[in-house]
């Protein structure tokens, strides 16, 4: 069989391989906090494990409106029970929430540990006098059926002192039994998943389901009311299906836009086939590889790793550039390999640089973008030349073509004095240089954060942004020191500092306070003694508060309560979500509402001179965090382009010639940067991540510009080929730079500027004349 039979068939094999394992083994993710890195310090791991998994992340608000009160009330009561059969939902809120058996019979039998008013006094005559006045308040008013049975075994209403204690927060207004704005025109709900918040599939499920027994309760009822919701999970589905969607369009039509270029310059249908082939093997290849040193890929891994595997798309445009129709392609493939293979391996340790980046994101890309790479170089190289038949020309180069094209006359005088203006505005502008706010980044309107916010204020639901954290070697020393500071967050919360906070320990006692409490209750006998003194002259029939006796006689001696004791209720999750182990120790974290003044609250929490205490203002860290990967990347850029630098001496054994080479690169990362900056737009870390492409395009033009040519015919062939190369990527990613969405405008605008000014500059720089081999 000849070459230019079994070389396809070999790779239409490898290939179909390839495509049934993608198809069904490749395990792709969507989870965004899949591409998190684990961190380098306590706080960055602490702000890491709360945007996966913490509470604030897990809660779905809900609003509905556009409906009377009274009809909004029947639909919140109606939603509110369908959602609560769900299994996937930890808690459902509006109003109307009450516990399950499980958490009434932990709550009712170690209620004198876990309530806060235990003390020794609590049983005092004089203490009990006024809490049995107060069950005869209760009992004389609207609230007697529901307080009635408890009298007996609880007359100092321990469990009711639990209940507004765990409620940590000032209610929502309540309209017939459910929560409602204080204008009454929203019903409000909150709901608490027990899926991450970043696990975009679930939480799609979760709120298609939310939405369609919104619409079934409101069918019901007639009313035409509407369902808004918010939070973490709806705004991380919401991202990223716009993303999803918004690049899907995008790219039909780039795509579409340069096969129209491709057929308009070769005017070849088959030619846009063979291209395919290359960059086709090697997303192919880059998946596997990312599939077998992870262990998944994540969707947006993929379409950003396509994008820098834009480069590839290049080779076999080189190819057909140079061919005529007396040469076979193998040998005009011989004829460039040593040029291309130079810019494939400069480029490749260019993408290699985010491997070390220490970001789970950027290392996936990386290695998508390293294989593809060098895979679809090698298909370019040794099968796109067998599924070339001989005498195949895409087209003639017409002879007036490298006059027009010959640009390198004077080209370094235009270059400096663009480098010059560049660089002015570079220095001048007054935009800044860097973006430090990471939420600049996202694609929501102003509209929907707003929306959160209000949402937020009238449910009174913790700020996804404000936390106390409390570290220790135990579970005990982390309660214990989480009991101490509550006086202090009480204090704030009075002072107006805080509108209100959450906190493991108002749920769970430590030990030395459960025992406390334990030595505070008297001894039957004297309970008695002082339970009738106080009684005395009150309509209680004698011998009604025998329940209340027993139960505090068990209490002094009952085995305390820890975290497996809300083993199966809500509480669980709750207390999971408050308190966990991070390496080799233990973190309660307490979300706050409501911070007046966040720098007067980190001083105040400094003050109280607790190392293990300290506040985490989460947005303030995640700049940090993605600043320091930032700067990392920038630092392994500089250390790439040292690489290639050296490749290129070795390569091209000219110091001279390595400056043609490398100068168009840096001057076009400047005036890329110049025209960023001066359009208003800071560089972020998805910025430096496209200058890895601009590098590598600029590598591939200036490569093939100061090859040394045989012919005013080859040199004709390299400047069209160079042309058709630089407008391809300028049509996919100036179309890319159209999107609403700030990541693929950045990442469009980056490259459709980087590949026109590489592709001038390295045209402008370039040998001033040809010289024959």
């Amino acid at each position: 069989m000849s070459v230019r039979r079994w070389v396809p068939a070999l790779w239409l094999a490898i290939m179909a391989c390839g495509l049934w394992f993608v198809s069904t083994r490749l395990s792709i993710h969507s989870e965004l906090g899949d591409l998190l890195p684990e961190g380098s310090t306590a706080t960055q791991r602490l702000l890491l494990s709360q945007v996966r998994t913490g509470l604030s992340g897990r809660l779905i608000l809900l609003a509905m409106e556009g409906a009377p009160p009274d009809e909004l009330a029947t639909i919140s009561v109606a939603l509110g029970e369908s959602l609560r059969a769900d299994g996937r939902l930890g808690f459902v809120g509006n109003g109307m929430q009450t516990w399950s058996k499980a958490e009434q019979a932990v709550v009712t039998g170690s209620r004198y540990l876990l309530s806060r008013t235990v003390t020794a006094d609590r049983f005092s005559e004089s203490s009990l006098r006024r809490a049995l006045d107060q069950r005869l308040d209760d009992l004389r008013s609207p609230l007697a059926p529901l307080i009635k049975e408890s009298v007996p075994s609880d007359p100092t209403g321990e469990v009711l002192g639990i209940v507004q204690s765990w409620s940590g927060w000032d209610p929502p207004t309540k309209y017939r039994g459910v929560w409602m704005s204080a204008d009454h025109t929203r019903a409000l709900l909150v709901v608490e998943t027990r899926v991450s918040g970043f696990d975009a599939d679930a939480q799609e499920s979760i709120h298609q389901a939310i939405r369609a027994r919104f619409h079934e309760a409101a069918s019901s009822s007639g009313a035409p009311a509407r369902l808004v919701l918010s939070g973490p999970g709806v705004f991380a589905v919401e991202i990223q299906r716009t993303i999803e969607a918004e690049a899907w369009r995008l790219s039909t039509v780039a795509a579409t836009l340069v096969l129209l270029f491709l057929l308009v310059s070769y005017r070849s249908p088959r030619l846009v086939l063979l291209s395919l082939i290359p960059i086709s093997s090697g997303i192919v290849a880059g998946m596997i590889a990312v599939h077998w040193w992870f262990g998944f890929v994540h969707g947006i891994t993929v379409g950003f790793g396509i994008v820098l595997l834009g480069v590839v798309d290049d080779y076999p445009i080189h190819l057909f550039s140079h061919m005529r129709a007396r040469d076979s392609a193998h040998a005009v493939m011989k004829a460039i390999w040593p040029t291309m293979r130079l810019g494939v391996l400069t480029t490749a340790i260019g993408f290699s640089s985010l491997l070390l980046a220490g970001y789970p994101a950027l290392a996936q890309l990386g290695l998508l973008a390293v294989v593809g790479l060098l895979t679809g170089a090698c298909v370019t190289r040794w099968v796109l030349p067998a599924c070339v038949s001989q005498g195949f020309a895409p087209r003639e180069i017409g002879h007036g073509f490298p006059a027009r094209a010959d640009w390198s006359r004077k080209g370094s005088v235009l270059a400096v004095i663009v480098l010059v203006l560049a660089t002015s505005a570079l220095i001048w502008s007054d935009t800044p240089l860097w973006e430090q706010d990471v939420g600049s980044l996202s694609p929501l309107s102003d509209d929907k954060k707003q929306m959160d916010q209000r949402l937020r204020q009238e449910l009174g639901a913790p700020d996804v942004r404000d936390l106390l954290v409390v570290e220790g070697p135990t579970v005990e020393d982390v309660l214990v020191k989480a009991e101490a500071v509550m006086p202090e967050l009480d204090q704030l919360t009075q002072s107006r500092a805080l509108a209100g906070y959450d906190i493991v320990s108002r749920y769970l006692p430590s030990h030395r306070m459960q025992r406390e409490r334990q030595r505070a209750l008297p001894e039957r006998a004297v309970l008695e003694r002082n339970l009738d003194a106080a009684s005395k002259g009150l309509p209680f029939a004698p011998g009604l508060f025998t329940p209340f006796l027993s139960g505090v006689e068990a209490a002094r001696s009952r085995q305390l309560v820890d975290r497996d004791t809300f083993a199966g209720t809500m509480m669980e999750m709750k207390l999971e979500s408050l308190m966990f182990p991070q390496q080799d120790r233990w973190v309660a974290v307490a979300p706050l509402r409501g911070v007046a003044d966040r720098r007067q609250l980190a001083s105040t929490v400094e003050q109280w001179g607790e190392a293990s205490v300290r506040y985490v203002d989460l947005k303030e860290e995640s700049n940090r965090l993605m600043t320091a990967y930032r700067d990392r990347t920038l630092q392994l850029l500089g250390w790439g382009l040292a690489a290639i630098a050296l490749t290129l001496t070795v390569g091209l054994r000219s110091i001279v010639l390595v400056g043609r080479v490398l100068a168009p690169i840096v001057c076009a990362l400047i005036v890329v940067a110049a025209v960023l900056r001066g359009s208003g737009e800071p560089l972020s870390l998805f910025h430096v991540a496209t200058f890895l492409l601009v590098i590598g395009l600029g590598l591939d033009y200036a490569l093939f510009f100061n090859r040394v040519e045989g012919t005013e015919d080859d040199r004709a062939r390299t400047t069209f080929g160079l042309l058709v190369c630089g407008t391809t990527t300028i049509l996919v990613f100036g179309v890319l730079a159209f999107s609403t969405i700030p990541v693929l405008h950045a990442i469009g605008m980056t490259a459709a500027c980087g590949s026109l000014a590489c592709l001038a500059f390295a045209a402008l720089l370039a040998r001033r004349a040809p010289h024959a081999a």
